[in-house]
């Protein structure tokens, strides 16, 4: 009997940790998901910003060729703000969903695969993708920016 009750506190012990293991590094990862929403609208529309004074500040000598340059990188860093956010909204449409699905496999603790098929967290799998177009074509605005820089500062 004694072993069964040290078996059970071992087993609660052991899962209160997984629990707390867990709650950190959900946590660990809401975080980065904010810090990298943060810092791509910050570098997409700083560097949209110092496009813009870059131009004004070369404006009169800009080679001829080279403009489409500067408006892909505009679309590109644009795109990219679209992109990030948009995956604030599927991102708060993903936290709900997930809340739905622990609530129903919880509550009614299903065990039936068709069932838990139609639980799939659609947002989520979105925000992701948005999340990855977003820093594509933030690079590719950078890529396009270094192009026209380079472009207009060699002789």
């Amino acid at each position: 009997m004694m072993n069964k009750l040290e078996s059970d506190s071992n087993d609660n012990l052991k899962y209160k940790v997984y629990l707390e293991e867990r709650k950190l590094l959900v946590d660990a990862i809401s975080e980065g998901a904010r810090s990298f929403d943060k810092t791509i609208l910050a570098l997409a529309s700083g560097a949209f910003g110092l496009s813009l004074t870059f131009i004004r500040q070369i404006s009169p000598n800009i080679k001829s060729g080279t403009v489409f340059l500067l408006i892909c990188a505009w679309v590109g860093f644009c795109i990219s703000l679209l992109f990030t956010l948009s995956s604030f909204l599927t991102s708060q449409s993903a936290c709900l969903k997930q809340i739905k699905i622990l609530e129903v496999e919880y509550l009614n603790n299903q065990s039936d695969h068709d069932k838990k098929a139609n639980l799939k967290n659609k947002a989520s799998v979105c925000t992701w993708w948005l999340n990855i177009l977003s820093i594509s074509t933030f690079i590719i605005g950078v890529i396009f920016l270094a192009i026209f820089s380079i472009s207009n500062f060699l002789p």
